[in-house]
């Protein structure tokens, strides 16, 4: 495949083929005519199917196999880590550690070892004067002041565990990395794009459209210098940690 021209910013998006990865990349691309999207899928067929269905692109965009393709484009300015699973996923497993184990092998230790995999390439994009960008798409589930506020409007859920042990984790991996790299500039957030009508979810009659839930997320994607760091909230405002 060919290389995107160098003055564009190259953004990849992980689980971009469906859901709220789809819509990031759908924002992006009508809006950022100066940014090449990486639309993360584990199957080239179905990244280029989502690609058919954008409409007259801004960018430009190109499916990839991320776990073979990562490092065949030079440098990356953004990392958006949205490739994750959630309860429904993992209920038909047998056990608790299994839908444990299943959790945290996607939506924790798969998204270390790609952000991980992806620093690299990040400090490339730096070095040729970019301002780097990390956004981890977690959940309001994961957030330990929500777990323990009676009023939190998802407080009855607390049975879910597995699934909000898993966002818990993948918030403090954000949160890590913003100490690690904010001497350096880089801006890397946490943000939650709030229950939404996807396959992530069987498309819950009471989730709300999908759309809104890539603003937050792209608005972290495009921020300059001067943007935050280090944050973690949704479309509404700030999340508590």
């Amino acid at each position: 495949m060919a290389d995107p021209p160098a003055t564009k910013q190259v953004v990849l998006v992980t689980g971009g083929n469906q859901g709220i990865g789809f819509e990031i990349v759908k924002k992006l691309v009508a809006e950022q005519p100066t940014y090449h999207v990486l639309l993360g899928c584990r199957s080239l067929s179905k990244g280029e199917d989502a690609i058919l269905k954008l409409e007259k692109p801004a960018g430009s965009v190109t499916p990839v196999e991320v776990d073979i393709t990562l490092s065949a484009h030079g440098k990356l300015d953004v990392l958006i880590n949205n490739a994750g699973i959630g309860r429904h996923a993992v209920e038909e497993l047998p056990s608790l550690r299994a839908k444990m184990a299943a959790l945290f092998d996607v939506n924790v230790f798969g998204t270390l070892v790609m952000t991980d995999a992806a620093t690299s390439l990040l400090q490339k994009a730096a070095d040729q004067g970019s301002v780097p960008r990390i956004v981890f798409i977690t959940s309001e589930m994961g957030s330990l002041g929500n777990t323990l506020n009676p009023s939190w409007k998802c407080y009855q859920h607390n049975t879910s565990i597995p699934y909000k042990s898993s966002k818990a984790a993948a918030n403090m991996i954000g949160a890590c990395y913003s100490t690690l790299f904010e001497k350096q500039g880089w801006k890397i957030n946490c943000c939650c794009p709030g229950l939404r009508k996807t396959a992530f979810n069987n498309h819950l009659a009471v989730a709300m459209d999908v759309e809104e839930g890539a603003v937050r997320a792209v608005y972290l994607a495009t921020l300059d210098r001067d943007g935050p760091t280090g944050t973690f909230a949704n479309i509404n405002g700030t999340e508590p940690w």
